[in-house]
């Protein structure tokens, strides 16, 4: 994922903030006082570190801006979304590609099922965003359309079909989302399986084109990066 917008918007905003901060000291400026100290040089240097710093920490420990450049979790999010995840809590805190700390989450409470979570998954340093399906101690099963956690299968009804797809509500713990399967596609089941402590299962709501956890395994809690609050489109 990137986050360009909001990167062109900041730089944008200290293009025009520069040469406004600039015309109002000299239209201001008396020569017979004293300057103050925003008008010196390293007054200006701290004011802008000030912003700089303030920005960093803002996303790299409470919300952070990305954007999504993937087809998996369609039709729930579209290619070229953008998303607001909420950072506080779980942990693995930092911004612009480097991180701070990684640690578990602060509380189970954090993850629920059936919502969306922005995370690290186990063989890439990239961020992903799914939609989680299984908690730690969870039995969890894949057959058809039907998934099968803890004994009992996730409700689901058909919405609507084309030539290429299905299109179905699905529901789990109070959550209700849309899936879609592709015609043609294998359904890529999987037999029952226990997720690891410290460890969650996440899935794609475009079941037949995403890579999740059938494939390359559950998401470890010192890698979840949030929780999606917000999606622009």
């Amino acid at each position: 994922m990137i986050d360009w917008k909001y990167q062109t918007f900041f730089v944008a905003a200290f293009s025009l903030l520069c040469p406004l901060h600039a015309y109002f000291l000299v239209k201001h400026f008396e020569p017979s006082s004293a300057r103050g100290w925003y008008s010196k040089g390293w007054g200006v240097l701290a004011v802008y570190m000030a912003v700089v710093i303030s920005v960093i920490l803002f996303r790299s420990f409470l919300y952070e801006p990305f954007a999504f450049p993937s087809t998996s979790m369609q039709p729930t999010l579209q290619q070229g979304n953008h998303l607001i995840v909420k950072k506080l809590g779980y942990r693995t805190y930092g911004t612009y590609g480097v991180h701070l700390t990684r640690q578990d989450i602060a509380s189970p409470e954090l993850m629920q099922r059936g919502k969306l979570y922005a995370f690290y998954p186990p063989h890439k340093d990239v961020p992903f965003v799914k939609r989680l399906m299984a908690l730690p101690g969870d039995r969890i099963a894949i057959q058809g359309n039907n998934i099968r956690v803890n004994g009992s299968i996730l409700a689901s009804k058909l919405l609507y079909e084309t030539d290429q797809l299905t299109v179905y509500e699905e529901m789990q713990d109070g959550s209700i989302y849309l899936i879609q399967r592709l015609k043609g596609f294998p359904s890529n089941d999987m037999g029952e399986r226990v997720v690891p402590e410290n460890s969650y299962f996440f899935m794609g709501d475009n079941r037949d084109n995403s890579a999740d956890s059938r494939f390359w395994g559950d998401v470890a809690s010192d890698s979840i990066i949030g929780e999606v609050i917000y999606v622009l489109k």
